[in-house]
């Protein structure tokens, strides 16, 4: 693997260290299960390369052999096991974040592979379930909070950094493949091929390639929707993605390219049981050009050029009621800039300048297909211009982050957003302090159906404080209040089948959060605890549940998670878990007298157990067996507002095995 580089040589400034990219800046052993954590450094929270302890967030990382170990199947999986972590269904079968008791499917939650933003430019959706292969994940990074001063207006709660087997690292190959059965049906069936060539007879160069093809179904459960109608998810509800990475590299110009069409179908649209199940295709193409300039042993300058395509939501069929074929070009240019202007002290700033173009596709007025804007343009197209800052100082006393991004969107005007961390060390002890402002900006569609949608601008504070107690144990705590002005709430009229946006009240929740890992050459355990509550003025009745004021819609208040990877054999790892989540409620649309009818979901158990063998026979060779929702439970997801969607099943019972190869001729010599 390829090391960070030293920024400088500071008395305290062994924090301030420099790689290429964000999405590669890491130093990690990831193998590494001895008595002391591995160091890791990280980019995720900071303009700065920071030790991941100390990295000016709560952030929340996993390793490649922690993911192996675990035998997680999709971002879901990995994410549940994450403090504040939950999930909620919307519409069209599509299933997204929600984050300390607020719904994030919409812009709110930020999903980076490889430094390439995934949302989707329409909606600012991200897709969770049998979305990637797990396989290729070299590293998570998960920042519990807010975001948008790094990466502007869609990390309004929080960010989920993914890095892949990419350029960086040693020539080599793998390949993997995958078997699942829930029930009478397949749960999921993949094929996962990578490879990397590093060019010793032209130092520098490197090049990789890899291509995932994999088939799943959500659930072999059965989904009634609160007309009474119901429907077998079992062969209804699939999930088929198709993902090509490539790229290539010369020391510090990387030119990297990845494909996804993610395949799926639902026997649910908006809150109705369909005769056929519906299917809905997300496709995009990203391709980013990076480089790294260092004028001055003290200055560095890093160009990044990226280039977006997508078609979300796509049902192109026009015979079909949900019909819609909309398509959305985004350039986007970045320049950042950093300056050791002393032993001390790092100094960022960039600019960053983004056009996106939508086209319709196909005629308006056919199935869910609409023009643009009131006056159902063809085509629209926006310019965002933003500006960002930040210092970053170490010192004997106590080390300050400070930063600000402020943006300018053609269409809703500006946005600022400042962030002031304070961090500070006691022997065992590290504690920070951190106030952010966020925001989350309007989306092309938000911007078409609403009526001046404004940007909804949040304030979270946060205290967090860790304790390495020796022998590889820490313990971690955090406080945060969160509080979300100008939220922007979606709506759907059934009869008249349009949907709106607009801006409404405010909403809050506060809690804390509880992490205690212990690691050593038997292998590692963690437990996590998070609690979260309505705060402040909550006055949108859309994330309301009658009679309960203490919960939002659809999200639990309470959920702890269990996970361990214990070495039973120097070859043989077992890993339990074990998710407990508490009540969460279900709300149906209002009647005409204002009442709505709430379904209560029990706390329920998850329990998994993996077992993986490594070097079977030969080096390299792997194979992995699993069983998840070990007793059957019927686990369902709630709709975080109320829309009308009734539960739907997730998790099923599933047994799967994974075989996976990896020729690595460095390791073999």
């Amino acid at each position: 693997m390829r090391r960070c580089r030293r920024w400088s040589e500071p008395s305290i400034g062994a924090l301030l260290l420099l790689c290429a990219s964000p999405a590669l800046a890491q130093d990690t052993d990831a193998g590494n299960l001895g008595d002391e954590e591995p160091e890791v450094h990280s980019q995720v929270a900071s303009f700065a390369v920071t030790r991941l302890q100390e990295s000016p967030a709560v952030v929340t990382a996993m390793n490649a052999e922690e993911i192996r170990n675990s035998g997680a199947r999709d971002l879901m999986d990995l994410l549940l096991q994450i403090p504040g972590f939950f999930f909620g269904v919307d519409t069209q079968g599509a299933v997204g974040p929600g984050f300390r008791g607020l719904w994030g499917y919409e812009g709110k939650v930020l999903l980076v592979v490889d430094g390439k933003e995934m949302n989707e430019q329409l909606y600012s959706t991200m897709q969770l379930g049998n979305e990637f292969p797990i396989e290729l994940i070299e590293r998570i990074e998960v920042v519990r909070g807010p975001g948008s001063v790094i990466y502007g207006g869609n990390a309004e709660l929080a960010v989920i950094n993914v890095v892949t087997r990419g350029v960086q690292g040693s020539t080599d190959l793998m390949v993997s493949g995958m078997y699942g059965q829930m029930g009478s049906v397949n749960g999921r069936r993949g094929l996962t091929v990578s490879g990397r060539k590093v060019f010793e007879s032209a130092p520098g160069l490197s090049i990789f390639a890899s291509a995932g093809l994999s088939q799943a179904q959500r659930s072999s459960g059965v989904f009634q929707d609160f007309f009474g109608n119901s429907a077998q998810l079992g062969g209804n509800s699939r999930l088929d993605p198709t993902m090509v990475q490539a790229g290539v590299g010369y020391k510090d110009l990387q030119l990297s390219v990845l494909y996804q069409r993610y395949g799926t179908s639902a026997i649910v649209a908006f809150d109705e049981v369909l005769e056929a199940p519906a299917p809905t295709n997300f496709e995009s193409l990203h391709a980013e050009l990076s480089d790294r300039f260092r004028p001055d042993e003290r200055v560095e300058i890093i160009p990044r050029l990226n280039l977006t395509f997508s078609k979300p939501f796509s049902d192109s069929d026009q015979d079909s009621p949900f019909f819609y074929d909309k398509q959305v070009l985004r350039l986007r240019g970045r320049t950042l800039a950093r300056w050791a202007a002393l032993d001390w002290l790092q100094l960022t700033g960039g600019v960053d300048v983004t056009s996106d173009q939508g086209w319709v596709n196909g005629p308006v007025g056919v199935g869910l297909q609409t023009g643009f804007g009131p006056e159902e343009a063809d085509s629209v197209s926006y310019v965002n211009l933003a500006g960002f800052v930040e210092a970053f100082s170490v010192n004997p006393f106590i080390n300050v982050v400070a930063g600000a991004r402020v943006e300018n969107h053609s269409a809703f005007g500006e946005s600022f957003v400042p962030r002031l961390v304070l961090l500070r060390s006691f022997g065992p002890f590290s504690g920070k302090a951190l106030f952010s402002r966020a925001f989350r900006a309007p989306s092309i569609e938000n911007i078409s159906l609403g009526a001046d949608v404004r940007p909804e601008r949040t304030t979270v504070l946060e205290l967090e404080g860790t304790l390495r107690m020796g022998d590889g144990h820490a313990l971690s705590a955090n406080a945060f209040d969160m509080g979300v002005a100008d939220p922007i709430i979606y709506s759907y009229d059934a009869v008249t089948n349009t949907e709106a946006y607009r801006n409404l009240g405010r909403l809050g929740s506060r809690g804390v959060e509880l992490d205690y890992h212990v690691r050593g050459s038997w292998g590692r355990a963690a437990l996590n605890y998070s609690f979260y509550t309505p705060s402040g003025r909550n006055d949108v009745e859309d994330y309301q549940v009658p009679g309960q004021p203490n919960a939002f819609t659809g999200m639990p208040t309470h959920k702890a998670a269990l996970t361990g990877s214990i070495k039973v054999l120097p070859w043989l790892t077992v890993s339990p878990t074990a998710v407990l989540v508490g009540k969460r409620y279900a709300v149906d649309v209002p009647d005409d007298e204002g009442n709505a009818a709430v379904e209560e979901l029990p706390t329920q158990l998850l329990l998994n157990l993996f077992v993986r063998a490594q070097d079977v026979g030969t080096r390299g060779l792997e194979i992995g067996a699993g069983v998840y929702n070990l007793t059957g439970t019927n686990f369902r997801i709630a709709q975080p507002y109320n829309g009308g969607h009734a539960p739907m099943p997730v998790f099923s019972r599933e047994f799967m095995v994974r075989i996976s190869y990896l020729l690595d001729p460095v390791s073999n010599e």
